[in-house]
């Protein structure tokens, strides 16, 4: 019914629209006349339609009112038809079970609490910042804009609906009828309206920020926006939400969440304190490249050694050849401190053509393996077959001793292509594993580092 109001509305329009253009042309008053009176039937014609229709949403709502009082009459007889036995049931329950009701009750009041006031913005930009603020000094939490159209004794709304804070704007409504029938639209609008703001109800975080060190200086942000709360609660629409929290000398932490389904949702805050300083880094052997730890380029490498700095954040780094070859290496949490020293073992290689080339070789050694099997199984089955036979002196003793040698052979053929894949799968595992970042381990002073020969040997 609505969809057809509103394309009958915009019909009806039209219609208006081009009767006030019949002055514009020179028709001679007969003509214009002519027209005129077409053009009021047609109006006359689709203004029936809109009454008819809203006489059908009327019934539809009668029905559905019919239907709820209905629905709350049986709830009612069904509360007399308990019997005792049942109610004696259900004291016993709600004594020891307490219940949560799946209803929650929200007051809605109007601007001023006069519905004949309406608020005048400052500026039409509802999805500002500058607005959100307005609405808040205002006491505002749900904004409702529109435009309304009149043509004849009939007309058109057209409403958006925003919730603040949050600037978010929950939905849209078109809405057209007659002006007789004002309290139907309204009712109508009323029905629409109300979906959307129980699908946008506000949710409540509690926010716990640990150290307490931490939370003095904490400042947090919700998509993009600082929050100007004061305690450890805050209250923003349901739906997804990018959520940051900053202190001035620990890690900055941030999500994102869609808080859909509660009403209230804990967020615990564990910030870690940043660590600067620097890690001594060795090259278990000379290799001539560069050093980077979590996309940053390391000190020069000198004497097979370089320092990385440090500022909180988990270090995965790699090592890079002359020859672009890469060596990835991170430092473990027990490493992690001002002053450590650490050393790598890094093997700069072509990781993608070192894998294929390891299981080129592991297939070629399963063929190999199977089509040894085939003579196997083959001699094998002979040797069987001739050791009957001369159990039964029906061949002679010769025989059956080659077949016995031939099946010999075979099976060390097999076994050794067994072993060979084996081999190869080993490898081919080891290669496999190899793209996993190598792990630092303590530098042992008293062990030193292997220096090139052809290299200077340079103290600190």
């Amino acid at each position: 019914l609505q969809t057809s109001r509103q394309s009958l509305y915009l019909q009806l329009t039209s219609e208006y629209k081009k009767r006030d253009a019949l002055v514009l042309y020179n028709y001679s008053d007969k003509v214009l006349k002519s027209k005129i009176n077409e053009i009021e039937k047609n109006i006359q014609n689709i203004e029936k339609q809109i009454d008819e229709n809203l006489e059908e949403l009327k019934k539809a709502q009668e029905e559905s009112q019919k239907s709820m009082e209905l629905i709350h009459q049986d709830m009612l007889d069904n509360i007399d038809d308990e019997t005792e036995f049942d109610r004696l049931k259900n004291f016993f329950h709600h004594i020891f079970v307490q219940e949560t009701s799946l209803i929650t009750q929200e007051n809605v009041k109007l601007y001023q609490n006069d519905y004949t006031k309406l608020y005048t913005p400052r500026n039409t930009d509802y999805q500002s910042q500058a607005f959100e603020k307005e609405m808040k000094s205002a006491g505002i939490n749900a904004f409702i804009t529109g435009l309304i159209t009149v043509y004849g004794d009939y007309l058109s709304l057209a409403l958006d609906l925003y919730l603040y804070p949050g600037c978010k704007k929950i939905g849209s409504l078109i809405e057209a009828g007659s002006l007789k029938e004002l309290d139907l639209i309204t009712t109508s609008l009323a029905g629409q309206m109300i979906p959307m703001f129980t699908n946008a109800l506000p949710v409540t975080l509690e926010i716990a920020i640990t150290p307490q060190d931490a939370a003095s200086s904490t400042r947090f942000f919700i998509d993009d926006v600082l929050q100007n709360a004061t305690n450890e609660s805050i209250n923003l629409e349901s739906g997804p939400h990018t959520i940051e929290f900053i202190s001035d000398g620990y890690r900055s932490l941030s999500t994102t969440y869609n808080f859909l389904g509660n009403t209230k949702y804990k967020v615990e805050i564990n910030f870690e304190k940043i660590i600067d300083g620097h890690i001594q880094i060795a090259l278990k052997k000379p290799l001539e490249g560069q050093l980077f730890a979590n996309g940053e380029l390391a000190e020069e490498i000198k004497n097979q050694k370089s320092q990385i700095r440090i500022n909180g954040i988990n270090i995965l780094g790699q090592f890079v050849a002359v020859d672009g070859k890469t060596s990835f290496y991170y430092i473990p949490e027990d490493l992690y401190f001002d002053g450590s020293m650490v050393k790598i073992n890094p093997k700069p290689r072509d990781r993608e053509e070192y894998i294929n080339s390891r299981r080129r070789m592991l297939y070629t050694s399963y063929s190999l393996l199977i089509l040894s099997l085939i003579p196997t199984f083959y001699t094998y089955g002979n040797l069987v077959n001739q050791a009957k036979l001369n159990n039964g002196n029906y061949t002679v003793y010769d025989d059956a001793y080659n077949w016995q040698i031939a099946t010999n052979i075979c099976q060390g053929i097999s076994i050794g292509c067994g072993v060979f894949m084996g081999y190869s799968l080993i490898r081919y595992l080891i290669s496999a594993n190899s793209v996993l970042p190598e792990k630092a381990k303590v530098l042992n002073l008293e062990t030193p580092v292997e220096i090139d020969k052809n290299e200077d040997i340079i103290e600190d």
